[in-house]
């Protein structure tokens, strides 16, 4: 960067060198400037490629809703789709060389925060080289075309490109769609661990099986895997989940306002104007202002003291709701409407909005369309429609069983004749009585059978002895039609015999043919939009399944998600109703039409009594060992397994068992722990013991990922990481090595750590801007007079044990602050210097980073000498501002805010080296979450081994506090575990 350009951005950021502003501001003149001149030269490859949406993405981390990271990731993504896939459908292979070379240029972004972006660029650049290096890419995704119909589908891919309602897909639409899911970084949403682990996997490391599943999903609706003589086909997921509408928004709230200050949401922004609540023409200012206005009402609605607890969802609703001036009653009311009269799924996608202003029905109908309007285009800022939609239909693979009787839905019905108030007890009686009332009447027929037969053989006797002619002449007419009745009632009597047998077997045949019928119109699905069950934000395995009604259709974007009881009802009855047909045809020469009639009637009249409805609730809980609820329509909150939605018994097992065509499960090295050095050894010790040959995929970077579990987690074992990997693939003895070349040297760190006054001044100053206010008089009062020196240990102690036992510092039960907060604010800020040592330990990292990247340090300690420091200011400064120091000054000095070279880890990884921050850690495992990775470190507020996640330059971090009581030995009923063989799950 020239020197007038340093000088006039250093004018305008108006930061001193230890303001907390001064790297931020920087960025963002740096980015601004650099726009400026891109628009200038019209390059539209460069602008999408080095595009920092830097404004954009404040106002993300400014609202706390959704992750900047991820909605430029999505936009990038979905504008290079657009600019690889050109209007005739065909890949412009001719630029991709060009965007390769500029992709490789701007890497990695220097900006505040952009660490994560670097995983995300990476991908990008590796599906792109793949698509120049193998053109077979390129002509499969030239094969996919405009779903056939398949609705689900093709809103998918409307979502993904963000396409106005008016919009049809077309071709090029799909492929772009497709392109776009396989250039976006995968990651996961809450709940859905157990696919979203596999998934990455092939999405990220078996691109052609991808493809494969987007064409399958796209063209047919599902997915199909035969094996041992069994086909498995799970439809497309109907949902690509809820993205960040349910992500629960904490608002405080002072004399200073509310934060966060969500109305500043682009997410919001972008689905009022998609409602038509906001003019696209409005000044940003504009609609800024008026989501305040809307917003603030609804927040002091629901305040609670000094904070309220809300949902994207929830405002969203609320909003639109006073603009249609409806309630929630009159939508309820619309709702409990009888079933033709609502609005299903397909009705909504083609329904088309009517005026605000109409009756209360047709703003209602309104309301839904507009509503589901909103969320999409919400969700689709920070999400990818269609990948994630093709991640939830994996995960249909988690629970597959060939078996009806094994099936959750098989323990509701009740199809066992002892069954009480079940189906089965209900044909069974009603067969019985059939059967009794065939018998009787075969009886009666016997017995006049029985008569005739003795009236026949005593006129035989009597023509025998006839005495005239006349006589015997008589007695042949009488023998005769004495005859012809015997006959008949032999035929009669033995229909009746025929028929009471027919009912007899009636019940059996009956329950064998609705078990196969049950399959074949029925399903259990994962329903990526399952909220009936609930989990912590990190303890995500058990999957949510719902029972899916097929109506008979092999169209699967037809197919309807039960959601209720009485939903559960009605796709009975009409399950009843459309089988009679086939049941009557497959009994055609039995002769029972008539009886069949009326046992499907007297079903359909029972599965609509409230003794069906309870007495399957029982069943349920009976065949999952839960608690009977008393009352249970009353009580759905409290009923843990319903017919028509469940946590399920299906585990990533499963689900790879399926997906790859397993016929056993897949093998995995299994370990119960007592502490975290325990299961690093045990995960250290696993890699050591899988064949080299095995390894060889990893060794030479074709693959990254091993699949691995928590006792409540699926994610991604990394062996590649470089502490990781010298720990497995050296020969010492893996408990020695970890204790001497990791574990000793942090405790040292920490122990060697102290805190000055003017240090515990400035930690209590950032604790006690997490506080409420009104804590904050209590706070000063206990903490205002802690001098040092102290270590980190003793001073997070004290803080501790006062916010546990002070009243002053609860929040109802639990403290005002959790301890992880201290923890992770020590982790990132300590070691700190002197503001008189800054200068020197600027100079020795950007030395140190001279080895390995090519950068001046005299001209960085030029621009360095350019920025005064704060008179009066703080005397210390903490590691992350150190560092971001560095960044600050990197950002001044290149010629561009993207580089080839990412400066995040490489500052990062010089401050641990130098002792400048914390010492790196071992870092094992990708969380799936949208930032983190796993890692052992030692904890500077504790000086224990302890499990974190952490982003991957070991710079910042949370304690795993959560997970304690699988690290204690507190709980064995679980245990961690590797998949040792990555060729069962897709390498060859």
């Amino acid at each position: 960067m020239q020197q007038n350009e340093i000088d006039q951005i250093l004018s305008s950021a108006k930061a001193t060198l230890d303001h907390p502003l001064l790297y931020p501001r920087i960025f963002a003149l740096a980015a601004r400037r650099r726009r400026e001149k891109r628009a200038a030269l019209g390059d539209i490859i460069s602008q999408i490629v080095t595009e920092e949406y830097e404004e954009f993405s404040r106002r993300l981390d400014r609202s706390q809703v959704q992750e900047s990271v991820s909605a430029r990731n999505v936009f990038r993504t979905r504008q290079l789709a657009k600019l690889l896939i050109d209007d005739k459908g065909e890949v412009n292979l001719e630029i991709l060389p060009q965007i390769i070379r500029y992709f490789k240029e701007h890497l990695y972004s220097l900006g505040p925060q952009r660490q994560y972006d670097g995983r995300r660029q990476e991908h990008i650049l590796k599906v792109l080289e793949l698509l120049n290096a193998d053109k077979n890419y390129s002509r499969t995704i030239k094969m996919f075309s405009t779903p056939i119909s398949n609705k689900n589908a093709e809103e998918f891919i409307r979502q993904t490109l963000q396409l106005p309602p008016n919009v049809s897909v077309t071709d090029v639409h799909t492929r772009q769609a497709v392109l776009a899911a396989w250039l976006c970084f995968l990651r996961q949403n809450v709940g859905s661990c157990f696919a979203t682990a596999p998934a990455e996997i092939v999405h990220d490391e078996q691109p052609d099986l991808f493809l494969l599943d987007l064409m399958n999903i796209i063209t047919t609706g599902t997915l199909k895997r035969t094996f041992a003589g069994i086909e498995y086909s799970v439809p497309l997921s109907a949902s690509w989940g809820a993205g960040d509408l349910k992500k629960p928004i904490v608002f405080t709230i002072s004399s200073k306002g509310i934060t966060p200050e969500i109305w500043y949401s682009p997410g919001l922004i972008t689905a009022f104007e998609a409602m038509g609540l906001l003019k696209p023409q409005e000044a940003l200012n504009q609609k800024i202002q008026l989501i305040e206005n809307w917003i603030k009402p609804i927040l002091q609605q629901h305040q609670h003291k000094t904070f309220c607890i809300l949902t994207a969802e929830e405002i969203i609703r609320k909003v639109l709701l006073q603009s249609l001036g409806l309630t929630e009653r009159q939508i309820a009311d619309y709702e409990s409407r009888p079933r033709p009269m609502v609005h299903s799924q397909l009705m909504i996608q083609s329904f088309k909005p009517r005026q605000s202003n109409g009756g209360v029905g047709d703003r209602c109908a309104n309301f839904y369309y507009q509503f589901e309007l909103g969320k999409n285009v919400f969700k689709s800022l920070a999400d990818n429609a269609l990948l994630k939609a093709w991640e939830f239909t994996l995960a249909s693979f988690s629970d597959i069983k060939s078996d009806f009787a094994k099936w959750n839905f098989y323990s509701s019905l009740g199809l066992q004749s002892n069954d009480p108030n079940g189906i089965g007890q209900c044909i069974y009686q009603n067969i019985q009585g059939k059967v009794d009332q065939a018998n009787r009447k075969a009886q009666e027929i016997q017995y006049e059978y029985e008569t005739v037969y003795t009236q026949v053989k005593t006129l035989e006797s009597r023509m025998r002895t006839a005495s005239t002619e006349k006589e015997l002449q008589w007695l042949k007419i009488d023998y005769q039609n004495r005859k012809h009745e015997f006959y008949f009632l032999e035929e009669q009597r033995d229909d009746a015999q025929n028929y009471a047998k027919t009912l007899v077997n009636l019940y059996d045949t009956l329950h064998k043919l609705y078990s196969d019928l049950f399959v074949s119109y029925f399903q259990e699905v994962y329903d990526a939009e399952l909220h009936d069950v609930t989990t912590g934000p990190y303890d995500d395995s058990p999957a949510g399944f719902r029972l899916l009604y097929k109506h008979g259709r092999s169209n699967t974007s037809q197919w309807t998600l039960i959601k209720n009881h009485q939903e559960f009802i009605d796709s009975l009855a009409s399950f009843f109703i459309a089988t009679e047909s086939e049941i009557l045809h497959a009994m055609q020469d039995k002769k029972i039409e008539r009886d069949l009639s009326e046992v499907i009637t007297a079903i359909i009249n029972h599965i609509k009594t409230r003794e069906f409805i309870e007495s399957s609730f029982h069943r349920m809980a009976t065949a999952h060992n839960a608690p009977m609820i008393k009352d249970p329509l009353n009580n759905l909150e409290r009923i843990q397994k319903k017919p028509w939605v469940y946590t399920s018994g299906g585990t990533m097992n499963t689900l790879l068992s399926g997906y790859y065509k397993l016929e056993s499960p897949p093998l995995e090295s299994e370990k119960w722990v007592e502490n975290e050095m325990e299961l690093m050894v045990f995960l250290v010790e696993t890699m050591k013991q899988i064949p080299v040959q095995l390894l060889n995929q990893f060794l030479k970077n074709n693959r990254q990922s091993i699949l691995m579990q928590s006792p409540t987690h699926a994610f991604l074992l990394k062996p590649m990481t470089s502490l990781f990997r010298d720990a497995w693939s050296n020969e010492e003895f893996t408990y020695t090595f970890l204790r001497d070349r990791f574990l000793r040297p942090l405790e040292i760190f920490v122990e060697g750590l102290l805190l000055d006054d003017e240090m515990i001044k400035y930690l209590l100053k950032q604790i006690g801007e997490k506080l409420p206010e009104n804590y904050l008089p209590r706070f000063k009062a206990l903490f205002g007079h802690m001098h040092g020196p102290l270590n980190p240990i003793f001073f997070r102690e004290s803080l501790v044990e006062m916010f546990e036992q002070d009243r002053g510092l609860r929040l109802g039960s639990r403290s005002i602050i959790p301890s992880e907060d201290i923890d992770s604010m020590l982790y990132s800020l300590l070691p700190f210097c002197s503001i008189n040592d800054l200068r020197s330990r600027v100079e020795k990292i950007f030395h140190y980073l001279s080895k390995s990247i090519p950068i001046n340090p005299e001209n960085l300690l030029k621009i360095y000498n350019q920025i005064p420091l704060s008179r009066g200011g703080n005397q210390i400064i903490s590691a992350q501002q150190l560092q971001d120091i560095c960044k600050a000054l990197l950002c001044l000095s290149e010629a561009s805010t993207t580089t080839s070279y990412d400066f995040h880890f490489w500052v990062s990884h010089a401050a641990q080296q130098l002792g400048f921050a914390m010492p790196a850690p071992v870092i094992f495992g990708d969380t799936n979450w949208v930032k983190d990775m796993f890692a052992f470190t030692v904890n500077p507020g504790t000086g224990k081994l302890e499990l974190w996640r952490m982003d991957y330059t070991g710079s910042k971090g949370y304690p795993m506090a959560s997970w304690k009581q699988w690290l204690d030995g507190s709980r064995q009923d679980r245990k961690w575990s590797v998949y040792v063989k990555p060729y069962e799950y897709g390498q060859t």
